[in-house]
């Protein structure tokens, strides 16, 4: 089941185009990752998904309520958590879920369950103010995922997170997200993020999609290969450069790096050992997400 439809979606401020007909759409279960630089229209697509800003023109849908024409149907579906939860610090974690509980009439043993599932429980009657980061956004994530929401909306999640808060949130999200079948959308500039939490990824930059591509065992297709040559023997770079499945060429201290077309370095392995050039290492510098990203949003490899 498509859980979000994205249709055609345009936004502009002023003169300005902010988002340029935009569409997508996200399975029950499934993690989509939208990725961009800053500045490339996340955070404005964000604000239209969760009805704080009207499209000037396109649609979107939860679970097949239009956000427009039925907005509170659509809006009840969603979970969101934007950077810092706001939380109330004096209150315990649990108070805290309490008080939107008792508003969404939301059960004690609902709550319990979204406390465990959070991984909360050891610390869950603690001051908030006593909460690390990591902790304030378990807890944010617990109150997103208390009406059990179809569809969780993250916005830079593991902003100022440490590299084991980190690995807990993916965690904490992978499990929500399997157990509770929900679709999650998570905009980010982080890379390595996406790629170690998401099904799927788009790639925005300047208010446009680029490219919407799977992710299969945490890496990605790419079009280029980029890698690292030593040789022991000279050879000339005009003649390297002549090979149509390089792409270019540059000398580092590491060695020559050259792009080349996907799958071809065997190629040029079997190439330079013709010409009885003795290589001494060959290796990949980049690969998967990082390598899809300079390719579709920095346009080309820097």
């Amino acid at each position: 089941m498509k859980v979000l439809e994205v249709n055609n979606l345009k936004k502009s401020i002023g003169k300005r185009e902010i988002i340029k007909d935009i569409s997508f759409s996200i399975e029950e279960g499934e993690i989509f990752g939208f990725l961009g630089p800053n500045g490339a229209g996340k955070t404005t697509t964000i604000r239209m998904l969760v009805g704080l800003i009207h499209p000037n023109d396109g649609s979107i849908k939860i679970c097949g309520y239009d956000l427009n024409k039925n907005t509170e149907k659509a809006l009840k579906e969603v979970g969101a958590v934007v950077e810092n939860p706001e939380l109330y610090k004096y209150l315990t974690g649990r108070e805290n879920l309490m008080q939107i509980a008792r508003i969404r009439n939301i059960s004690k043993k609902d709550v319990d369950e979204t406390i465990a599932l959070v991984g909360l429980e050891n610390r869950i009657d603690d001051k908030v103010k006593k909460y690390s980061l990591g902790m304030k956004q378990r807890l944010g994530l617990a109150a997103s995922l208390l009406s059990k929401p179809k569809l969780l909306i993250l916005d830079e999640p593991t902003n100022g997170l440490d590299p084991s808060g980190i690995l807990d949130f993916r965690e904490v999200v992978k499990k929500a997200a399997k157990k509770q079948g929900m679709a999650v959308f998570i905009s980010s500039h982080i890379l390595s993020e996406v790629q170690h939490l998401c099904d799927r990824v788009a790639f925005i930059n300047n208010g446009s999609i680029k490219s919407i591509e799977n992710v299969i065992n945490e890496s990605m297709e790419t079009n280029t290969d980029i890698i690292c040559l030593k040789i022991k023997d000279k050879i000339s770079l005009d003649e390297l450069k002549s090979i149509d499945y390089i792409n270019s060429i540059k000398i580092t201290e590491d060695g020559i790096e050259i792009i080349l077309l996907a799958n071809t370095t065997s190629k040029l392995i079997k190439y330079l050992v013709d010409k009885n050039i003795q290589i001494e290492e060959v290796y990949k510098i980049r690969k998967g997400l990082e390598q899809r990203y300079m390719e579709l949003v920095e346009g080309g490899i820097r």
